[in-house]
């Protein structure tokens, strides 16, 4: 199956915050504030990532006309923008938790 470029990027895009969101799972049990970084995969999953999920549902959509969205690559460009920007500053965040020592008790 063939994508159009806009649902490829859309894709691409999500690809990338999956990533980021196993990263984010895979450091929760090493995490000095396991509090902190159960609320931010939730926040993650249900909040950028879910957002990620939901723009390829329209995309695909709009792709096969079964729901036209009038101002769809406004839409798009917006949606793509702040999931990029979201992963990009939760990978800064979780490479700085790694490069922090653990502090012995």
């Amino acid at each position: 199956m063939a994508l159009p470029k806009d649902v490829h990027q859309i894709v691409a895009t999500l690809n990338l915050a999956l990533g980021v969101g196993y990263s984010v799972v895979k450091q929760l049990p090493g995490s000095p504030d396991p509090d902190d970084s159960r609320r931010r995969a939730k926040n993650w999953f249900s909040g950028p990532l879910s957002d990620g999920v939901y723009l390829l549902e329209v995309a695909l959509r709009h792709d096969l006309g079964v729901e036209v969205e009038p101002d769809f690559e406004h839409t798009r460009t917006r949606m793509l923008a702040a999931l990029d920007n979201d992963r990009r500053s939760l990978e800064r965040l979780l490479a700085s938790e790694r490069a922090r020592p653990i502090r012995s008790i």
